[in-house]
Protein backbone atom coordinates (compact mmCIF):
# COMPACT_ATOMS: atom_id res chain seq x y z
CA UNK A 1 0.00 0.00 0.00
CA UNK A 2 1.48 3.11 -1.26
CA UNK A 3 -1.17 5.92 0.47
CA UNK A 4 0.89 7.94 3.62
CA UNK A 5 0.09 11.03 4.46
CA UNK A 6 1.44 12.72 7.10
CA UNK A 7 0.15 13.34 10.82
CA UNK A 8 0.35 17.31 10.34
CA UNK A 9 -2.21 17.28 7.12
CA UNK A 10 -4.14 14.14 8.42
CA UNK A 11 -5.16 16.91 11.77
CA UNK A 12 -5.65 19.32 9.37
CA UNK A 13 -8.54 17.65 8.19
CA UNK A 14 -9.50 16.02 11.57
CA UNK A 15 -8.41 13.18 11.60
CA UNK A 16 -6.00 11.68 14.27
CA UNK A 17 -5.03 8.63 16.11
CA UNK A 18 -7.77 7.20 18.70
CA UNK A 19 -6.40 4.38 21.47
CA UNK A 20 -8.32 1.72 19.62
CA UNK A 21 -5.70 2.29 15.65
CA UNK A 22 -4.08 -0.23 15.09
CA UNK A 23 -0.20 0.97 14.64
CA UNK A 24 2.17 -1.01 12.20
CA UNK A 25 5.37 -0.55 10.28
CA UNK A 26 5.73 0.09 6.58
CA UNK A 27 8.60 0.05 4.60
CA UNK A 28 9.59 1.47 1.27
CA UNK A 29 11.91 3.14 -0.54
CA UNK A 30 12.45 5.78 2.16
CA UNK A 31 13.01 3.77 5.21
CA UNK A 32 10.23 2.02 7.13
CA UNK A 33 8.47 4.02 9.97
CA UNK A 34 5.01 3.33 11.90
CA UNK A 35 1.59 4.49 10.53
CA UNK A 36 -2.05 3.97 11.76
CA UNK A 37 -4.72 3.57 9.40
CA UNK A 38 -8.04 5.55 9.06
CA UNK A 39 -11.12 5.65 6.22
CA UNK A 40 -11.48 9.16 4.95
CA UNK A 41 -15.15 9.83 3.29
CA UNK A 42 -13.17 11.36 0.14
CA UNK A 43 -9.71 11.55 -1.10
CA UNK A 44 -10.22 14.43 -4.08
CA UNK A 45 -6.62 15.36 -6.58
CA UNK A 46 -8.21 18.17 -8.43
CA UNK A 47 -11.40 17.04 -9.71
CA UNK A 48 -10.95 13.12 -9.52
CA UNK A 49 -11.85 11.78 -6.85
CA UNK A 50 -12.54 8.59 -4.66
CA UNK A 51 -14.77 7.70 -1.47
CA UNK A 52 -14.20 5.80 1.69
CA UNK A 53 -10.62 5.43 0.67
CA UNK A 54 -7.84 4.17 3.71
CA UNK A 55 -4.78 6.22 4.24
CA UNK A 56 -2.22 5.52 6.23
CA UNK A 57 -0.80 8.30 8.45
CA UNK A 58 2.85 8.42 9.64
CA UNK A 59 5.44 11.01 10.73
CA UNK A 60 6.48 11.07 7.08
CA UNK A 61 10.40 12.31 8.33
CA UNK A 62 12.59 11.50 5.50
CA UNK A 63 14.57 14.95 5.43
CA UNK A 64 12.61 17.03 3.14
CA UNK A 65 9.01 18.37 3.38
CA UNK A 66 6.47 15.83 2.49
CA UNK A 67 2.69 15.51 2.71
CA UNK A 68 1.58 12.63 0.96
CA UNK A 69 2.57 10.13 -0.73
CA UNK A 70 0.09 9.18 -3.76
CA UNK A 71 0.31 5.73 -4.22
CA UNK A 72 -0.82 2.77 -7.34
CA UNK A 73 -3.72 1.89 -5.31
CA UNK A 74 -5.29 5.38 -5.10
CA UNK A 75 -4.47 5.99 -8.65
CA UNK A 76 -6.25 2.75 -10.15
CA UNK A 77 -9.35 3.36 -8.13
CA UNK A 78 -9.49 6.91 -9.50
CA UNK A 79 -8.59 5.12 -13.22
CA UNK A 80 -5.94 8.36 -13.33
CA UNK A 81 -4.34 8.70 -16.61
CA UNK A 82 -1.04 10.86 -16.03
CA UNK A 83 0.47 13.04 -18.76
CA UNK A 84 4.03 13.46 -18.07
CA UNK A 85 4.77 16.49 -20.88
CA UNK A 86 1.95 18.81 -19.29
CA UNK A 87 2.56 17.11 -15.88
CA UNK A 88 -1.55 16.90 -15.29
CA UNK A 89 -3.45 13.90 -14.21
CA UNK A 90 -6.92 13.34 -15.58
CA UNK A 91 -9.36 10.32 -14.93
CA UNK A 92 -10.38 7.80 -17.58
CA UNK A 93 -13.96 7.59 -16.40
CA UNK A 94 -14.43 11.49 -17.72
Amino acid sequence: MNRVVSTGLAELIGSVAEEDDIIYRISGVGGSEFVYSKTVDIVKIGDISVRKFVLEIGAMNYGFELDGIIGLDLLRQMKAIINIDELTLMSNSQ
